[in-house]
């Protein structure tokens, strides 16, 4: 009974996450990329966006599987010691990776 009140709250999150995953992979989402869609050009031009777009959708797409696998699996520690490292991860990978 708990499962499948967090699968209607898991379930359309996950959707959203994956969608804009691939509309960010396939390069028509750079609006959903926080801090990249409000900086100025000269900005912008210290990214690589092919490797951002590549970073922050896989990120999305990644943190999806992990959203299915916790609900299915019931294993409450594993978002939180998944995600945080992930963050970080990305947190460095796009100041570093993703930059010119």
């Amino acid at each position: 009974m708990q499962i499948e009140a967090e699968l209607y709250v898991i379930i359309p999150i996950v959707l959203i996450l994956v969608a804009l995953g691939i509309l960010i992979l396939i390069g028509k989402g750079d609006w959903a990329i926080s801090g990249y869609n409000t900086a100025s050009p000269e900005e912008k031009a210290q990214y690589n966006i092919r490797r951002l777009r590549l970073l922050t959708g896989l990120t999305l797409l990644v943190v999806a599987v992990i959203m299915v696998l916790d609900a299915i699996l019931n294993l409450k520690w594993l978002i939180i010691a998944t995600v945080l490292p992930i963050c970080l991860l990305v947190l460095i990978l796009g100041n570093t990776w993703a930059k010119n």
